[in-house]
């Protein structure tokens, strides 16, 4: 069990990394589009008339995305009023529960979302007319991302690595 827990760990962190890249450098795209958007309209008197789809089409994937670099962070908000009041094994079996619910979410949603999928296949947008899939793909992408990054921490938990 420990050596699958290590694994598991492994590959969560090795993910991980590689969606903080990409979201930084999703980031550092967004930024720079919305800097030229702006030139544009107000200095050359012109407008890009595809940013506005790009910009949100790349904010859904860092939203979506950067969710998962933040749970793996362990940054998202979290109460822990009740949790610091009991034992340790408590504790354990507190969090335990938490990840088995997170996990079985993020089943479902990945589930739910591939249903989906298809009726975004022949939806396109208004000005580039990409594919609404395209956008809906972040959820059962960032979906997996979770269910990884859950059941490395229900591992970790019942191992004791964490």
């Amino acid at each position: 069990m420990k050596v699958l827990s290590r694994i598991l760990s492994l590959v969560s962190d090795t993910i991980n990394k590689i969606i903080e890249f990409v979201v930084v450098s999703l980031l550092l795209i967004l930024s720079a589009l919305m800097v030229v958007a702006v030139f544009y309209r107000y200095v050359l008197n012109n407008s890009i008339y595809w940013s506005g789809e790009v910009s949100t089409i790349l904010l859904v994937f860092i939203s979506f995305l950067g969710s998962t670099v933040a749970y793996k962070h362990k940054a998202h908000v979290k109460i822990d009023i009740f949790s610091k009041k009991l034992s340790e094994k408590n504790k354990k079996i507190l969090n335990f529960i938490i990840e088995l619910s997170f996990c079985l979410f993020w089943v479902l949603v990945f589930l739910e979302s591939l249903k989906l999928i298809p009726n975004f296949m022949f939806q396109t947008t208004a000005t580039l007319e990409i594919p609404y899939a395209y956008f809906f793909s972040a959820v059962p992408i960032s979906a997996l991302i979770w269910i990884l990054h859950t059941l490395n921490e229900i591992i970790n938990i019942v191992t004791g690595e964490k």
